[in-house]
This record gives structure tokens, sequence and C-alpha cells, in this order.
């Protein structure tokens, strides 16, 4: 348990099931883009390329989220009895 009550435990999982969720979202988008294209639905197809760059990018945003919670959790001062 974090100092000020936060389980940095849960928090990395909650951001895992996020990034997961992101995942699954571009592995649908990919799909789509695929079956789109093949049946030369230029604009439909567009969209779902601008929006897998979208996900790609969140995805790339959240990397490293475990280390970053990590030095959080470091930097937080401690309570000290005197």
């Amino acid at each position: 348990m974090h100092d000020v009550g936060m389980n940095t435990s849960q928090l990395a999982m909650s951001v895992k099931h996020i990034d997961d969720a992101i995942a699954l979202a571009r592995g649908w988008s990919h799909d789509l883009y695929h079956a789109t294209d093949a049946f030369d639905m230029e604009r439909i197809s567009t969209k779902l390329e601008v929006a897998m760059r979208a996900l790609d990018e969140a995805r790339d945003a959240l990397e490293g989220y475990e280390d970053a919670i990590e030095a959080d959790h470091n930097s937080v001062g401690t309570v000290r009895l005197v």
C-alpha cells in the first residue's frame, strides 16, 4: 500500500487494462481496414488508417507506465514519527 493510500499494483493493473483495450481496438481497426481496403472503400479505410495511427500513439504514450508508477511511488515523502 502506498503512503497516501493508493495501491500501486492495482493502479498498474488498471493501466494495463487500458493498454489491453487500446490494443484490442487497434486489432479490430486493422481487420476492418483490410476488409474495407479490399473492397475499395477509400473513405472509411482512410479513417480507419488514421484511427490505427492514433491508437498506436496512445499505446506508445503508455509505454514504460510501470516504471513511471514506481518512480512516482518512490518520490512521495514518507511520514516520520518524532
